[in-house]
């Protein structure tokens, strides 16, 4: 439903995309994973129709968007970073006339309406005026002007920003429940959330797509790179068995403290469950002394650097 064949786009003499190669089949979600800046909000507006591939070829739907983004956009449902909302019209009026634009007329119209503002969770706020609402439920009229006319395709550029834990989850149902009937794009630099919704993974950095694969990868490489550091007084050897014993810890690396006899900086490669510091700290004061102790969270970058590494440098 959504390919994209060895794109490249440039604004002026300034590249943005280097070579993108990816896909997204009828059923599936993909998660396009990068920090801010990466590419992921240029890649969802050639693939929207907003703007044009300078070279490269972007399907959708089977429609080349260079010459059939017309025929291609009743297929498309899209909700950018910053959603496209009318603050003067309440959220029934806006629904409507999206409805409209999107050519859905009498019951049909009525019943799409009714869908997406169940599934999106606002019937409470259907009179109240779109200036009015938190960003939260902006976030969510967004997904539902996107969600109208049940598109076959289904373009999300950080669907879940700015809503509270609890809207967080019911857009992720909306998600995951729209991802088997429909191929679905899903922009996002948050790996818990990625992992949690997404068939595949597409990581891209500084406008090139470093590797596609499983969530598990991901994940896997998340957990490598997840680190927590330490300082300990103690009988070395002891210490290094202790951790090397504990759950979820799988290395520890000691270090001397210059001037300081008895004491050890101490990084130990973990997993990245919760519970592994208070599991440390239990072994450590088991034989020593604890004097500090901090998790280091992997960046996107690290994981990155592990996730290529465990792909083979493969995109």
């Amino acid at each position: 439903m959504i390919e994209l064949d060895r794109v490249n786009k440039r604004y002026g003499s300034k590249p943005i995309l280097h070579d993108i190669s990816f896909d997204v089949k009828p059923g599936e979600i993909v998660g396009f994973l990068g920090p801010n800046g990466a590419g992921k909000t240029t890649t969802m507006r050639l693939i929207a129709g907003y703007t044009a591939a300078t070279s490269g070829t972007v399907r959708v739907a089977g429609y080349d968007m260079a010459s059939g983004n017309h025929d291609a956009a009743p297929k498309i449902g899209y909700l950018p970073e910053q959603p496209p909302l009318y603050d003067v019209m309440d959220v029934s009026a806006y629904l409507k006339f999206v409805a409209k634009a999107k050519g859905l007329q009498g019951a049909h119209a009525r019943s799409e309406l009714e869908r997406v503002l169940s599934a999106c969770r606002l019937e409470d706020v259907t009179t109240k005026d779109i200036y009015k609402l938190s960003k939260g439920y902006r976030q969510r009229v967004g997904l539902a002007q996107a969600l109208l006319g049940d598109p076959e395709v289904l373009l999300l550029d950080e669907p879940t920003a700015g809503l509270d834990p609890g809207q967080i989850q019911e857009t992720r149902e909306v998600i995951r429940d729209a991802g088997m009937r429909h191929a679905v794009l899903l922009s996002s630099h948050i790996l818990p959330e990625v992992t949690l919704l997404c068939h595949r993974v597409a990581i891209i950095h500084q406008g090139r797509l470093l590797a596609t694969g499983s969530p598990q990868d991901l994940q896997r490489a998340a957990d490598q790179t997840s680190a927590v550091s330490l300082e300990a007084g103690g009988d070395p050897e002891a210490l290094k068995q202790a951790l090397l014993a504990t759950d979820g810890v799988a290395g520890a690396q000691l270090q001397a403290f210059g001037g300081r006899p008895g004491i050890f900086a101490i990084d130990c490669q973990v997993s990245a469950e919760e519970g592994v510091e208070a599991r440390i700290a239990r072994a450590v004061t088991q034989c020593g002394e604890l004097y500090r102790l901090e998790r280091r969270q992997p960046t996107l970058e690290d994981v990155f650097l592990n996730y290529i590494g465990h792909q083979g440098g493969r995109a």
